[in-house]
């Protein structure tokens, strides 16, 4: 019995897919049909008015419905051939040109009329269009599929690769969708039927061929708007699930603590902001609840997050339990090992930290005293949640950049062994992330902002300085650093490499080594160095020993040096918004004022500047991540994304803030009146959510 054709049906059962093109259609991620119909246009032509020929204007892309008064072909002089075909109507006469394609005249001959569009260009006098799309102007052919599939509609343009062309994907999508309709079981509804009648959304059959052909372009902006929808909903259902389970799960309970947070506090030598003590209440009452804790704690460069994550470690500790602090780089590892160990000692408390490149023999020493309940936190990398770490009394786990380790890394952080109930975990974003998109990545977490910074901090000044200008930008760090401050100089690449006009960090090293900083001690810190190497040189230059360092964007993160004044960031224009503020961020952490250099060592096109401009004159974290997301888009803003975590295909988590926040409400109803989507309908979410997060499902169910 012949196969159900359907949305699991492999793109290989397809017609005119070979071993070839299906190869090609792995590249691009596309397996089964599903996969296909997910492949949406990138963009559009419309192809739905045809213009006489007489009043095509160049640089136009146009469609002509023409007759056929002339083929031609004639041979070049490197043996291929140009293809030319005549194509009139009464207002003029039109060029048609190919190259290498003599197949066409097989196809066409003069009288017939044709529906034919393009780029339209004047080349010696003649208006003509190269590589155009055509179709015969008939509808009696038999092969109805293949009739205005490329001209004469809104047309859909996808995303290639080697080996697959635009009009052959086209057909193909079109041939998926017609089979489903005519021998397969369709595509089914996944949305409610309520939301569907409540939220005025078009059904799922209607949204997936109107995304690729859309008869016009109303009915491509409600597909859109459908498809859209369904993106947030499903990452919104499955972060409330999963937040839903996670409030379910008994946490260890914390009710009597000791004096140690009391001590702490009081011996600061500063006052913690209003943001920092209200964000600690939050935690503390997560942790008295008896439920697991999951919360997110987002702030601003320089805002005090680890401090308060201490507090929530001693607040543990004091109650005989142990701590984990995961960091995503060994450097800044070592530096909040280094900073909690000095807050640590004094009352009493033992710090280790433990990374990659920890000797065996200390590393032995390390996991001893961890496993006989010595070592009270546990600070480190990846290297604190392997197989052989194991921490008896672990109640909870804190961890700083949480996007660079993942949500895999997330759970397996809350493995303890005498503690039977869950381990409480505590996230922190040092990068700022827009509420609507921290929805969508950290939905499954409950929120904790510290919007305020602390007081007597220097202001930061940001200048863009073009490279003519170059040597006003050595002067004034000169003489920060003869007032006994420190420079940072940031590169985008190591070294060199040809073709790319980058000022490299080992050559410009060896550089203002020798001349502009001849009198000072320079260091070079990039991310090939030796763990051990970079760390040696990060504290040299904390205790001032070294005072310019040329770095790349290993210091992008947690660098804590106040008496850092001055930073020159070359190739600005390389780097994202929220990775400049983060840069910009190691600076002015003291009380004198600070100063960050953009030196623009090349031609900036306007959206560059512009870009850059936003940035040297807004401080503001959210607002720049914000900017960034507008910008570049949330794919490339973010870089690599957590591991597991769906990407973005229509929504925009900045210009769809509404419509997340719609889904977040909706997401959440239906799991209010189903908890855990045992009835009829519920069982067809948790199917839908499956298909729609894909891959993604069994990482991000934790």
């Amino acid at each position: 019995m012949k196969p159900e054709f359907s949305l699991e049906t492999p793109v290989q059962f397809l017609k005119s897919v070979g071993p070839a093109r299906a190869r090609g259609l792995s590249r691009l991620g596309l397996e089964t049909v599903g996969d296909l119909l997910a492949h949406y246009p990138h963009r559009y032509f419309d192809r739905t008015t045809a213009v006489p020929v007489g009043r095509i204007a160049e640089g136009k892309e146009v469609t002509v419905v023409a007759e056929v008064l002339t083929t031609n072909e004639r041979r070049t002089r490197r043996g291929g051939s140009i293809q030319t075909v005549t194509v009139g109507d009464d207002t003029g006469v039109l060029f048609c040109i190919w190259f290498n394609q003599s197949y066409l005249l097989k196809q066409l001959r003069a009288g017939q009329r044709l529906m034919v569009s393009g780029l339209a260009r004047c080349h010696n006098g003649r208006m003509q269009l190269t590589h155009p799309d055509f179709e015969l102007a008939v509808t009696a052919n038999k092969e109805k599929n293949t009739v205005g599939l490329h001209t004469g509609r809104v047309v859909p343009v996808y995303g290639l690769t080697a080996g697959i062309g635009q009009h052959w994907l086209r057909a193909l999508v079109f041939q998926a969708l017609q089979r489903l309709t005519s021998e397969g079981n369709g595509i089914k509804e996944t949305l409610p039927t309520k939301i569907l009648r409540d939220r005025k959304l078009c059904s799922a059959i209607t949204a997936t061929s109107d995304i690729h052909f859309p008869a016009n372009g109303s009915a491509l902006e409600m597909a859109r708007h459908r498809l859209k929808y369904q993106e947030g909903f499903f990452i919104q259902l499955l972060m409330a699930w999963r937040r839903g389970q996670n409030q379910d799960l008994p946490g260890v309970r914390l009710e009597k603590p000791g004096d140690l947070t009391k001590r702490l506090v009081d011996d600061l030598p500063f006052t913690m902001t209003g943001a920092q003590r209200r964000v600690l209440v939050e935690i503390l009452a997560d942790l008295r609840s008896g439920r697991v804790m999951h919360r997110l704690v987002q702030g601003d460069v320089g805002c005090g997050k680890t401090l308060v994550a201490f507090i929530a470690c001693l607040f543990v500790v004091e109650q005989g339990y142990q701590a984990v602090m995961m960091a995503p780089t060994e450097v800044l590892a070592r530096q909040h090992g280094h900073t909690l160990a000095k807050w640590a000692s004094p009352l009493g408390v033992t710090v280790e930290t433990l990374t990659g490149s920890t000797p065996s023999a200390e590393r032995r020493r390390i996991l001893s005293g961890v496993g006989s309940g010595e070592v009270d936190l546990l600070m480190g990398t990846h290297a604190v949640i392997q197989k052989d770490v194991r921490v008896p009394r672990l109640a909870l786990s804190v961890i700083d950049e949480q996007h660079r380790f993942g949500v895999r890394q997330r759970g397996k952080s809350t493995t303890s062994g005498e503690v039977t109930d869950q381990s409480h975990v505590l996230v922190m974003s040092a990068t700022p992330i827009p509420r609507s998109l921290a929805l969508t990545l950290y939905g499954d977490l409950d929120l904790s902002l510290i919007d305020e910074l602390p007081t007597g901090r220097g202001a930061t000044h940001t200048e863009i300085v073009r490279s003519a200008d170059e040597a006003r930008v050595w002067q004034g760090c000169r003489r920060e650093l003869s007032a006994g401050r420190q420079v940072f100089v940031v590169h985008p690449v190591i070294d060199e490499t040809e073709g790319q006009d980058l000022k490299a960090a080992t050559v410009e090293f060896e550089r203002v080594s020798r001349t502009v900083f001849s009198e000072w001690r320079v260091a070079l810190l990039h991310g090939r160095l030796k763990s051990s190497e970079k760390q040696e040189i990060m504290t040299r230059f904390s205790a001032g020993e070294i005072q310019v360092l040329v770095a790349t964007t290993v210091v992008e993160v947690g660098i804590d040096v106040p008496n850092a004044t001055a930073m020159v960031i070359h190739n600005p224009e390389r780097f994202g918004l929220a990775q400049l503020h983060q840069l910009r961020g190691r600076i002015g952490r003291g009380s004198g004022a600070a100063t960050c250099y953009l030196l623009c060592d090349g031609y900036l096109s306007d959206d560059s500047y512009q870009r850059i401009s936003f940035f040297a004159s807004n401080h503001d974290g959210f607002a720049l991540a914000e900017q960034d997301l507008r910008t570049r888009g949330p794919g490339e803003a973010w870089g690599t994304r957590q591991h597991g975590a769906p990407g973005f295909q229509l929504l925009n988590p900045i210009e769809d803030a509404d419509l997340i926040r719609i889904c977040h409400e909706d997401s959440r109803r239906v799991l209010e009146l189903d908890p855990g989507l045992k009835s009829s309908s519920g069982q067809r979410l948790q199917e839908a959510l499956a298909m729609h997060i894909g891959r993604h499902q069994n990482e991000l169910a934790g």
